[in-house]
């Protein structure tokens, strides 16, 4: 849902896995770990990047070849889904852009000239328990697969031979390039990668793309898609990818480091609010989970609660529960502007740093109006030391309930990715592992990204709400499919 321009610097190694002993003359994929790009294949080439590569990065899990909606991004802003690399490249030659970057188990990125800003490293017939007879690989030399638009329909290469696989090998392999992932799931992510926030286009940017806002109203994010987008909004895409493209903004440095602005939020809340959320909803004695949840919320507004913000009187056990809580603005003003009243008055700010700012701010409103709301009615239920109120059990129950609803549907609201993990801890031998393309059911066809489409005829379609669960991480892996 979101295209964000991006370097990869020179020094970085990539990796490419393939099954000929061959520089591709063509775009290809490259990796950014050797395991991901070996997982399939029985030759690895790897390059080292020479000078900085200029790539797009389509977020999300943009190489899984499904049809609920990966690859809606890509599809829209070429208007065709035919060898999708090959048009991709022609359209991005225009801008100088060195590749397209995507997610499956790991990175990878469409890497459209090896000719070019890259250099070989090695290129390397890796130990495996796999055996291919070399005369049936087909020359690549001889298979040119990208062409001119105005060529297509374009000639279909010839495909490698179906080889049978042992299963422990297949789960072995698919396994590593599994486990390589995982890496790169949480805050910084793939460092190698140099993300500008300041040139990123979200289509949840309602000023840009309006006729997506019915299209998700109602659905939950799982179920958000850029499908049905209208012919205006793809060409406000395409203008605005000619602004952010330009040569000139290559070099255009912001004086905000963004994600680090996000990661300051994420960080102070996150782990806090789940704390909150399980005081609420596990409860044995309802004074004593009262005074704990007041207190997390205190914690949670320290750097707010002002000496002065008291209120005025002990309210009636009546107007408690319709009381605005004015006395506790000047709290929920401080707690909702300190991370970005600065930021607000910047003047060279561009538009994509506008929108993130935007989105920075509703997301502190939202947190702070809770979280202020609800510490507010402790002070008011006379959950503080200094003021003598009695409440009773019925209330204090009633006040957890509330609390409970208004944190889940905060937390729910927010879907943070630092939230997707595994229910219960893990064993020793075991890692959370959150499904990914392709591997989201039984392996015994051998199911890999070149015949994924065998994944679009599993009736429960599991990759739609994929949920994180325990993997073994050493042999046997049976479990990665389960």
């Amino acid at each position: 849902y979101t295209i964000v321009p991006a370097t990869i610097p020179a020094g970085t190694i990539l990796y490419h896995g393939t099954y000929f002993n061959g520089i591709p003359i063509n775009p290809e994929w490259v990796a950014t770990d050797a395991e991901h790009a070996r997982f399939s294949a029985l030759d690895v080439l790897t390059l080292v990047v020479k000078s900085p590569l200029k790539i797009l990065y389509f977020d999300g899990s943009s190489a899984a070849k499904l049809e609920d909606g990966p690859m809606d991004t890509q599809d829209i802003l070429l208007w065709g889904k035919d060898i999708r690399i090959c048009k991709l490249c022609d359209w991005g030659s225009k801008y100088g852009i060195h590749g397209f970057m995507r997610m499956e188990m790991g990175f990878e990125i469409m890497l459209c000239n090896f000719s070019k800003d890259v250099e070989v490293v090695s290129f390397l017939n890796l130990a495996t328990d796999l055996v291919l007879p070399p005369d049936i690989l087909p020359d690549p030399s001889n298979i040119s697969i990208c062409k001119t638009l105005e060529d297509l329909p374009l000639p279909q290469p010839t495909h490698r031979p179906h080889l049978p696989i042992p299963k422990n090998v297949r789960l072995q392999m698919l396994f590593d390039a599994t486990e390589v992932g995982t890496w790169h799931n949480y805050y910084p992510g793939d460092t190698r990668v140099r993300l500008d926030l300041s040139r990123a286009i979200s289509f949840y940017d309602t000023s840009l793309f309006p006729s997506l806002v019915p299209l998700r109203h109602g659905k939950e994010r799982w179920y958000h898609r850029v499908d049905g987008i209208s012919t205006k909004d793809v060409q406000t895409l395409r203008n605005r990818l000619d602004e952010v493209l330009a040569e000139d903004q290559w070099e255009h440095a912001t004086s905000v480091d963004w994600r680090a602005q996000f990661h300051v939020i994420t960080n102070r809340y996150a782990e806090r609010l789940e704390i909150l959320r399980y005081m609420v909803a596990n409860i044995t004695d309802t004074q004593r989970a009262a005074d704990r949840a007041f207190d997390q919320l205190r914690k949670l507004l320290s750097p707010y609660r002002l000496h002065t913000a008291v209120p005025d009187n002990a309210p009636s056990t009546s107007s408690r529960k319709i009381s605005n809580h004015s006395w506790a603005i000047p709290v929920f003003k401080l707690c909702a502007t300190t991370h970005t009243d600065y930021l607000s008055k910047l003047p060279d700010l561009t538009p994509s740093e506008k929108m993130l700012l935007s989105a920075m701010v509703d997301v502190n409103k939202e947190i702070c109006r809770v979280l202020v709301k609800l510490w507010a009615e402790g002070v008011e239920r006379g959950l503080v030391p200094w003021k003598e109120i009695t409440t009773s059990e019925n209330e204090l129950r009633e006040l957890l309930d509330g609390w409970k609803n208004e944190v889940d549907m905060l937390m729910k609201w927010l879907d943070w990715g630092v939230w997707a993990r595994c229910p219960e801890p893990c064993g020793p031998e075991e890692m959370c592992y959150m499904p990914t393309w392709p591997f989201f059911t039984d392996p015994s066809p051998n199911i890999s990204p070149g015949n994924a489409h065998i994944l679009l005829e599993q009736p429960s379609r599991p990759w739609l709400r994929p949920q994180p669960r325990c993997i073994r991480k050493i042999s046997p892996y049976d479990d990665i499919f389960t």
